[in-house]
């Protein structure tokens, strides 16, 4: 057909006919033409092939008014004529699902767009229809609902699961906790009784130590000497159980608390040594040490607890060998310079271990075999301790023997390696009968049994102490009134009025209320001591109290100029130092958080030096608030704060510091830490203005009296700044001045700092300082 550029209705109209023609025969969807017929009957005008294949027509039938009842009766018939009424009354196209029935039986679903056709007048003659197949829409639709069915089902009893889970969880847990609960009880009660046990014992055992000494110090026959030696052992071996059986208690109830301190491991093997250097050489054994001259002199952790093992090991050692000896093998595995593995070998030539009884040789209560008990005595619990002590700071410990060969015991512990100079020592290392003099002072004893009074009177008469005693709390609150006193023994439980009570009674009094106040009892648990801190008091001594103890205590709070103990003051500082610094020095080692003698030695030994840097730290930290810290760098705050402290040995505050910081680079600062920081500074310098104060003139003079100029300080590091942007090591020259410039003024930690940085070879970082420090003193 060639299409006419120019319009033609005609033609136009034929076009569009001929296009629907095309479409009515090839199109899937199904159309059909019902004729409207006399008394509300319709007929099928026509359809198209499609249509004719879904009624199970012929395809090439030819349909011309097709009678539908007679087609497919009248049921049907009737169902497809209500649908066309529907559409005739509705007089304008609209859309039906309708189901159907297809030749073979099957069920067909369509969506029908049915449009009605009137003559002129408005007669109804045609219903036109186009059906599309929405069968798999409907089958899809049908299928998605099941599930969804389905789902609801499965979700209902997944609720149902676990709403019963949840409820077997909550009652699972109530047992749990229930059963938590009786455990706790169990190893509270158990704990408490063992600690109410320890110092039941511990009160009788301080009386046969104690007097033992006493008796010993007296005119005795060799018989007698012999005996009392005897009861003497006897004691401290009871003392040992207890200590044994404390220890086992508490880290069975997870109360076993570790530190970490700096310590030298030289010193920590010396003692174990010492302890058993008798022993050995009474059945003539040989006890040697073999120190790796690779370990790190200083190192971080636990030294009491450490000490305890190896001196477990050691005694055992000693205690099963009859000839030969002892060897003490202390070496490092690794070491990265940060840290290291602590490696300790205890070797010797004993009885040896069967490969049988090794494996229940760290059980609780347990030896090799019932044998061992009955000759060399012992409980089992030492190494027992040992093990847990060793897993409680993260090592390990194990044996290699053989029987008639010997054993090696080792223990391995990861540690950190001390930047630190400085160590705490326990006291036990150096324990010389060094007896001091402080007969200048009053003693108030408090106390109510009459052997322990026997026991401490009887140590106290060598110090020429002046000692009144007491029975009760009571009666030394009565004493107070009357006397001055210089410092108080304070036994815990005695009837009347405990010590806890009359030391919260003495705390509250603006006559004697800042009267040292030493605890002494049996009770040595953590909880005990706490609660002795609480009430008020200064120092706890456990019972049975050993005597050098009891003199370094009263050495430390009474704060005694003249004294002749461990630590020497001649030893500590430089022989020809002014007598003034010496007593200064003195009282300052009354402050418990600064080690004197750890600062002076890093400092090269330089007294005057340290008082400088005291000095300045109390200049520099004397106001010192949380505000003061959130309003600046508390960053640079800190770090400064750390070395400060270190530098006047306040190692303690300075390791807070370093907790700090590493919280800080985390993005973890705590409030509580911070506030701890600030009270522990403020507490510092509140201590150091009371020694300082009263040696102001001698602490800030200088040869020729100087005043403080900071243009003048200023001026001297412009000239020193160039000298170190060159890494010129003229500069030194310029030290001695430098610090007689700043001497008793906040700087003198600043130029230390500079100073350090220098000696360190860190020119760039010293020149930065100096600037920075320059810029301050200008103000503006």
């Amino acid at each position: 057909m060639n299409l006419s550029h120019v319009f033609n209705r005609e033609e136009h109209d034929q076009t569009v006919i001929d296009c629907f023609l095309q479409m009515w025969r090839y199109s899937a969807d199904l159309m059909f033409i019902m004729a409207v017929e006399e008394d509300d009957e319709f007929s099928l005008y026509d359809n198209n092939p499609a249509s004719k294949t879904v009624m199970g027509l012929e395809e090439g039938a030819e349909i011309h008014r097709l009678n539908l009842r007679m087609q497919f009766g009248d049921e049907m018939a009737e169902q497809v004529y209500a649908t066309y009424r529907q559409v005739l009354q509705a007089k304008t196209p609209i859309s039906i699902e309708q189901t159907g029935v297809r030749g073979d039986g099957s069920r067909i679903y369509f969506d029908t767009l049915f449009v009605p056709i009137f003559d002129e007048l408005g007669k109804p003659i045609f219903v036109c229809g186009v059906s599309r197949d929405i069968t798999k829409i409907k089958d899809a639709e049908s299928v998605a609902l099941k599930a969804n069915e389905k789902l609801l089902e499965y979700s209902v009893a997944l609720e149902t699961i676990n709403q019963d889970l949840d409820r077997k969880v909550q009652e699972r847990t109530k047992e749990l906790e229930s059963a938590k609960r009786t455990v706790e009880e169990s190893l509270e009660a158990k704990s408490s009784f063992v600690a109410r046990m320890s110092h039941e014992i511990r009160t009788p055992i301080n009386a046969v130590i104690g007097l033992s000494h006493l008796s010993l110090k007296t005119s005795l026959n060799d018989e007698q000497q012999d005996c009392m030696n005897k009861i003497l052992a006897s004691g401290e071996v009871l003392l040992s159980l207890v200590n044994d059986v404390l220890d086992f208690s508490k880290i069975e109830a997870g109360k076993m608390s570790i530190e970490t301190v700096p310590f030298s491991p030289r010193l920590i093997v010396q003692h174990a040594i010492n302890m058993n250097t008798t022993k050995a050489q009474e059945k003539k054994l040989a006890l040697t040490v073999d120190i790796s001259a690779s370990l790190p002199p200083m190192l971080l952790g636990d030294p009491l607890r450490i000490q305890q093992v190896l001196v477990n090991l050691v005694t055992n050692a000693v205690k099963f060998t009859e000839r030969g000896g002892v060897c003490v093998r202390v070496y490092s595995d690794t070491n990265n310079g940060q840290g290291v593995l602590l490696r300790c070998d205890v070797i010797d030539t004993g009885i040896g271990i069967s490969k049988t009884n090794i494996k229940q040789l760290f059980q609780s209560f347990q030896q090799a075999d019932d044998s061992i008990t009955r000759v060399f005595g012992g409980t089992g619990l030492g190494l027992t301790i040992s093990r847990q002590l060793c897993d409680i700071m993260g090592g390990d410990i194990w044996v290699n023997s053989e029987i008639g060969h010997g054993s090696t015991f080792s223990f391995t512990l990861p540690l950190n390696v001390s930047s630190s100079l400085s160590f705490s020592i326990d006291p036990t290392l150096n324990e010389e009968n060094n007896i001091p003099d402080l007969s200048q002072y009053n003693l108030l004893l408090a106390e109510d049994n009459l052997i322990n009074q026997k026991v401490i009177l009887g140590y106290l008469d060598d110090t020429s102490i002046n000692v009144d005693v007491a029975g009760n709390g009571e009666d030394a609150i009565n004493k107070l009134d009357s006397k001055n006193y210089d410092i108080v023994l304070m036994d815990i439980q005695m009837p009347i009025m405990d010590g806890l009570t009359a030391t919260r009674h003495i705390r509250s009094s603006s006559v004697y209320g800042n009267i040292p106040i030493i605890a002494m009892t049996a009770h040595v648990s953590e909880d005990a001591k706490k609660q002795s801190a609480l009430a008020g008091m200064n120092a706890h001594l456990d019972k049975p109290i050993k005597k050098i103890d009891l003199y370094k205590t009263l050495q430390k709070h009474l704060h005694a100029e003249t004294q002749d103990n461990p630590l020497k003051m001649n030893d500590l500082f430089v022989s020809n130092q002014d007598s003034s610094y010496v007593e200064v020095l003195s009282k300052m080692s009354s402050i418990d958080t600064l080690d004197i003698k750890g600062a002076i030695n890093n400092l090269g030994g330089k007294t005057s030096l340290y008082l400088d840097l005291v000095t300045a730290f109390y200049n520099k930290y004397k106001v010192f608030t949380i505000d003061g810290c959130l309003e600046s760098n508390i960053v640079d705050i800190i770090h400064s704060l750390k070395s400060n402290s270190a530098y006047i040995g306040a190692f303690d505050l300075s390791l807070h510091c370093s907790e700090l910081e590493r919280n800080i680079q985390n993005n973890m600062i705590s409030s509580k830490l911070l506030e701890r920081l600030v009270q522990t500074v403020n507490k510092l310098a509140y201590e150091l203005e009371k020694v300082l104060i009263p040696y102001n003139s001698l602490i800030n003079s200088d040869e020729g009296d100087r005043t403080f100029c900071a243009d003048e300080l200023a001026s001297k590091l412009e000239v020193i700044v160039p000298l170190l942007k060159k890494s010129d090591f003229f500069v030194e020259n310029h030290f001695s001045l430098l610090r007689k410039m700043v001497r008793g003024t906040k700087y003198a930690l600043d130029i230390e700092h500079l100073i350090f940085d220098i000696k360190d070879v860190e020119f760039e970082v010293a020149a930065v300082k100096a600037s920075q420090l320059i810029f301050e003193l200008q103000g503006n």
